[in-house]
Formats: C-alpha cells, sequence, structure tokens
C-alpha cells in the first residue's frame, strides 16, 4: 500500500549565556509541556537534539526531564541526534575542535541516554561540504539539512522526499532535506493543513518520505505559540492527526530511513544554509565577520585560544595537566556557540551578554593554559606580533597573568580587546552602530509610511519609544585609545550622534607598531587641519597595578597648531549598562551598576572636560525593536598649543579596582 513516511526531528536550543529565568520559561511553557503529550502517544517515532547548553542546565535544574527522554530511547520512540555540543558553526572553527566537539555530545549520549548517535544536527543549517571528513571520522551517517540546500544543488522541488547522498568517492554522508512546507505550517496553521499537503504529495509520489526538522521552542517558546500548542491543543490534535491516520502515515526514524530506502540520488550540494539565513548572510555565513567587526574579534580570539591549546597539549610542558587541557578545550568549546556571532530575527551579536560569554569562556580557557605554560613563572610578560586577523597585517598581542590585550596597528592603533583575566571580562566588549535592512522599516512605521506589502508580522513587534528620537551610525568601530581632532565648538549631543568632521585622519590610520622595552609603541605621521603632525603613544602593562600609556604629540608644520585633541575610550562594565560616572581631580572613575567593580582612568594633565555617554543600537528580535545598551563612551579633551617643531605629552593609567 502506497504510504506516506514521516521522519520528525526536533532541535532543543538555548545559547551559552542566555538568561537563567529565559531557560526556566523555555522549560515551563515549552520543553516539559511538550514532552507530557508526546509520551502520550508511543506510537510516534521522533529524533531529539538537545544543545550542550541545554543538557549542561537539564542535568542540573531538571534531571528528571533526561531521565524521561531515557525512558523513551529505551522504548525505541525516541532517536538522539548528535552534533557539536555547544552548537557552533563547523565551518567557523578548526577541524580540531568539530571533531572533538562532536565526540563531546557523543560521549554525553552514550553515558546519558545509552546510545551512540549516528545523526547530526547542522547549527543553523549552515553547510559546507568541507566537514564532511570530520564527520566520517565521528561516525556520522547521515546530517538534516532544509531542502533549499538541495535545490541549490540542482534537485528540483518536487524531487525531495526522500533523502540523499552528497560527498566525495572517500567520505559521504546522507542528507535529509527538511520540507519548507511543513517548518511554516508546524505548529502555525490547524493540522489537517499538513495531512492535506500529506495527501496531495502522495497522489503523485509512491511512498513519499517527508522530513521535518526544526526548532522545538516554535512548540511554545516562540511569541503566543505557548496557548496556540497546549492551552488551545494543537499538539495534542496533530499527534492524533498522525495516529487516527496510521494506516496510510508512519512515523520513521532517521536511522531506520538509511535500511528502509535507497538514496534517491547523489548531490553536490555547495555551501548553504535556510533561505532567511542566506539572505541575512549575503549567501555565505562567513560574511558575518566581514559584516561585524565585533564578531570577527570574537572569531579571532576564539581561533587564537583554540591554537594555544592546540600547542600546549602538543609541548613537552602537558605533562600530567591534560585535566587541565581538558577544562581548558571546555571552555573553548562554550565560546563556539553560534548565535552571538551573527544576526538575523534573534538578537544574537546585539545582546551584550551573549557576547559577554564567548568573551567569559575565552579568558577562562586562557587562564588555564596561563596555568600550564608559565607554572611558577612570577612576573611573565608576553608580546608578540602575529597576523591575529588573518588577513596579512600585524597584530600585537600583550598579555600577563592579570591583562590580554589585542591592539592593532592599522586600524588606527586602537585597542580591540583588553581582558581582565581576574574577572574574566573583556572591557572592549562593545559593538558599533551601523545600519540594518530593518532600520527602513522601523522609520516607515514611525513615520506611518506603510507599503502595501506591509509583513503582518511587523505589527505586533513593540518599538521602544526612544527609537523615534533618531537612528545613528558610528563612523569606526567602538575601542579604546581612538585619537580625535575636533573642532572647539563641536557639541557633546553632536559627537555622540556622530554628526561631526574629524579634522585628523589618525581615527582610522594605520600606525607603524614595534615592541621597545616591554611596551608596544604605536607611531604614526598624519595630518591636522592638513598640518603634519606626528603621534606617538606607548602602551605597557605594569604588573599588579594596570596599564599605562604615554602620549606624545608633535607639531611637524612650518606654524603653529592650536586644537582641541580628544582619546575616545569605549568600556562596558561587566553587568552592562551604568550610570555610575564621577569626576574627581585628574581621574574619571565608572563603577559597575551593582557596585562590585570600578574602572579608573587617571591622566596626568586634567582634561578640559571629559565627555561621556552610552551607545546603544537599534536593532530586532522576534518580540521587539529595541534599543540595546552596547557601552559606555568617555571622551577626555585637551587644548593642544604647539609652536613649529614643538611637542607635548600625556600620560594616562587604566586601573581596575573592587
Amino acid at each position: 500500500m502506497n504510504k506516506v513516511y514521516f521522519a520528525l526531528g526536533l532541535h532543543f536550543h538555548q545559547p551559552v549565556g542566555n538568561f537563567e529565568e529565559i531557560l526556566e520559561r523555555a522549560y515551563q511553557n515549552c520543553y516539559k509541556p511538550f514532552l507530557g503529550v508526546f509520551s502520550k502517544y508511543p506510537e510516534i517515532k521522533m529524533a531529539f537534539h538537545i544543545s550542550g547548553n541545554l543538557l549542561d542546565y537539564f542535568e542540573e535544574k531538571y534531571p528528571e526531564f533526561l531521565d524521561k527522554v531515557k525512558a523513551l530511547v529505551d522504548k525505541g520512540q525516541v532517536e538522539i541526534i548528535g552534533g557539536g555540543f555547544y552548537e557552533p558553526i563547523f565551518q567557523a572553527i578548526p577541524k580540531i575542535d568539530r571533531i572533538g566537539q562532536i565526540e563531546m555530545l557523543t560521549r554525553f549520549s552514550e553515558n546519558r541516554f545509552g546510545v551512540r548517535p549516528i545523526g547530526l544536527w547542522v547549527p543553523e543549517r549552515v553547510w559546507s561540504p568541507e566537514i564532511i571528513p570530520e564527520l566520517n571520522v565521528c561516525g556520522m551517517k547521515y546530517a538534516i539539512l532544509d531542502d533549499a540546500h538541495l535545490i541549490k544543488a540542482g534537485v528540483d522541488k518536487d524531487d525531495v522526499y526522500g533523502y540523499f547522498l552528497t560527498g566525495g568517492d572517500d567520505a559521504k554522508v546522507a542528507v535529509f532535506p527538511s520540507d519548507k512546507a511543513l517548518r511554516y505550517t508546524m505548529p502555525f496553521r490547524p493540522p489537517r493543513e499538513t495531512m492535506d499537503y500529506f495527501k496531495s504529495i502522495l497522489a503523485k509520489k509512491h511512498d513519499p518520505l517527508f522530513t521535518y526538522g526544526d526548532d522545538a521552542e516554535k512548540f511554545g517558546e516562540w511569541p503566543y505559540t505557548h496557548d496556540w500548542v497546549y492551552k488551545k491543543g494543537w499538539l495534542n490534535s496533530f499527534f492524533k492527526a498522525l495516529t487516527g491516520n496510521i494506516r496510510w502515515i508512519e512515523t520513521v526514524k532517521f536511522s531506520d530511513c538509511l535500511s528502509l530506502f535507497q538514496p534517491l540520488k547523489d548531490v553536490q550540494i555547495p555551501e548553504a544554509s535556510y533561505e532567511e539565513m542566506m539572505e541575512w548572510a549575503n549567501g555565505s555565513w562567513m560574511n558575518y565577520l566581514e559584516r561585524y567587526p565585533e564578531s570577527n574579534q570574537m572569531h579571532k580570539r576564539m581561533w587564537h585560544t583554540s591554537q594555544r591549546i592546540k600547542d600546549l597539549v602538543c609541548s613537552d610542558k602537558v605533562a600530567m595537566k591534560r585535566d587541565k587541557l581538558a577544562e581548558a578545550k571546555r571552555e573553548l568549546f562554550k565560546a563556539q556557540t553560534n548565535c552571538p556571532y551573527w544576526h538575523g530575527v534573534f538578537g544574537g551579536i546585539y545582546l551584550y551578554h551573549l557576547r559577554k560569554a564567548v568573551y567569559e569562556h575565552l579568558i577562562n580557557a586562557d587562564k588555564i593554559s596561563d596555568e600550564v605554560e608559565h607554572a611558577q613563572q612570577d612576573g611573565w610578560l608576553d608580546i608578540k606580533e602575529m597576523d591575529f586577523y588573518n588577513s596579512g597585517r600585524q597584530t600585537v598581542i600583550m598579555q600577563d597573568k592579570d591583562f590580554f590585550i589585542c591592539v592593532d596597528p592599522a586600524d588606527g592603533g586602537a585597542i580591540r580587546e583588553l581582558d581582565y583575566k581576574p574577572e574574566s571580562w573583556n572591557l572592549v566588549n562593545t559593538l558599533a552602530r551601523r545600519e540594518e535592512s530593518y532600520h527602513k522599516k522601523i522609520l516607515d512605521r514611525i513615520n506611518k509610511n506603510y507599503s502595501s506589502n506591509f509583513e503582518i508580522h511587523e505589527a505586533i513587534k513593540t518599538m521602544d519609544k526612544g527609537i523615534k528620537n533618531g537612528i545613528y551610525y558610528d563612523k569606526n568601530i567602538r575601542a579604546c585609545l581612538i585619537e580625535h581632532f575636533i573642532d572647539n565648538d563641536l557639541s557633546k549631543g553632536d559627537f555622540a550622534n556622530c554628526n561631526y568632521t574629524d579634522k585628523g585622519d589618525f581615527q582610522e590610520g594605520t600606525y607603524r607598531a614595534g615592541v621597545e622595552d616591554r611596551k608596544v609603541v604605536l607611531t604614526r605621521s598624519g595630518r591636522v587641519n592638513d598640518r603634519p603632525v606626528h603621534i606617538t603613544k606607548e602602551i605597557s602593562i605594569i604588573a599588579g597595578e594596570g596599564i599605562e600609556i604615554n602620549y606624545t604629540l608633535k607639531n611637524q608644520g612650518d606654524s603653529g597648531m592650536n586644537t582641541c585633541f580628544g582619546i575616545e575610550f569605549n568600556i562596558t562594565m561587566p553587568n552592562a549598562e551604568t550610570d555610575r560616572y564621577s569626576d574627581k581631580g585628574n581621574a574619571f572613575i565608572l563603577k559597575d551598576s551593582k557596585d562590585e567593580l570600578c574602572v579608573e582612568l587617571r591622566f596626568s594633565e586634567r582634561p578640559k572636560k571629559i565627555w561621556h555617554f552610552p551607545v546603544r543600537t537599534v536593532s530586532q528580535s522576534e518580540r521587539a525593536y529595541g534599543l540595546s545598551y552596547q557601552c559606555s563612551c568617555i571622551f577626555p579633551i585637551w587644548d593642544i598649543k604647539l609652536a613649529s617643531g614643538e611637542e607635548t605629552g600625556l600620560n594616562m593609567k587604566i586601573s581596575i579596582k573592587k
């Protein structure tokens, strides 16, 4: 008898660093009730992929949830899908970490559920054929992608009702294409529409195999879904529809499909993701690293940390330290969670707490590596010039037991990262204000300029009233030690809103960098109001005290110079936004909102004035258009008067205190 075969896979995920109240809400509104309803229908088979951050959470808070999953596995009702433990984009991490992440989840599944997964959940369905060899090494026999991947590979939409093989002669993997029509109807449309869709394809195909692979959060955690799925009974009705039509609909596990069916064909699937992601990322997920320099900073820091751990594992310093390095790897893997590195309809990189988690775990991994590499070494200091950004240009990395500093000579000689290791905190965890495609929709709403194709889901999004004050875009990255020469009558508001013209060319210019006497020395000859000016800035770590910065400005012109000179600092405190600022003598102090830490900027010469203001971006989530705090900008300004050939110096110290 001709029948429908239906393979269902659900992906349970929350990013590392997400607020515990969100995990609790998702558990109560989605995960717990879903399992409660599903358990009542033993005839229905399904596959679960649960990412590592949720596994950690369940194990600590709700181990009974995992016990119930284990019982369903033992009954043969649930298949466990593997993948990267902490949900990395495989293409974006080193090969050794791809294997390490997959093996970590495989070991957990064996120990907790008693099964070894042979299927892979591909995070955000970001696929690249380059990962196939690592999948084979890890024993992964199949992966779930979207039908869009197959269509991009040349398969007709009417021919995706089965599974495919992809790869070369030496390494292949089966691919199940998740059906877009199902993803858009489940759980948003009445169950009968899914049944009607099955019937329409069954009338044209013999024993079609349908694949559904999507987020479990759609079943209760997404906005407005909890009432619909549970209180109004969608999930119960859907399972009843499946079991009521068991004569012609059979739910199957993905692993069983490999023996029940032959692959439809062998195809070469190019780099791809789901359609919306391809649109957001302009064709490739890796483009996010170009669009957001802050994402690239996290990514290259992650890569640098991974390489350091790898080098230590291979060195003679690893004796009796393997447990330590395994701990460092777990911290690294947590920092590879994909969510903070990109942005689409969810907050992603715009969410400070997710970026904070990335840096926190990378710094934790670094501290463990420090213990291994610099055991019994007091007062160590490491300064290296390297191609940190893999861009063909040199970057300087300076660190000791307390600080990690990344200086980018090619981008204004700015400090792109300043980690305070004792608190696992990056002071320069910032994000610049930049244009997003949906900003036009926001402006249209403000101006009530609705087009004829106004999307209905736009109407349900709330909007922060503060957005009506304007959307502004930054001229450069939000980092530290960015030099500006400005008009004397420039207002703080115009500077904050980037409504000004810089009189110098130092803020994004390239500096020459070198290392002298345990200091990073940066020099640049540029122009201010078309007058030649030379700047030298020296950065050093003073053990046990903080960071010292020395500036020398020299007028190389033929006439005198009278200008306003400012140094831009962009700092984010551990608990994000703070309004606890104080200006005391030659010092400016930021205190954390919870009063746990403070950053002091102390100047040798009191600035004429110090501007400070919060930097907020306009971004979207699935629920709202909002203003998100990203950092506090501190901008001390001095009057500089120099005769021809004259130079002046400024000294400042950055210290962190409890």
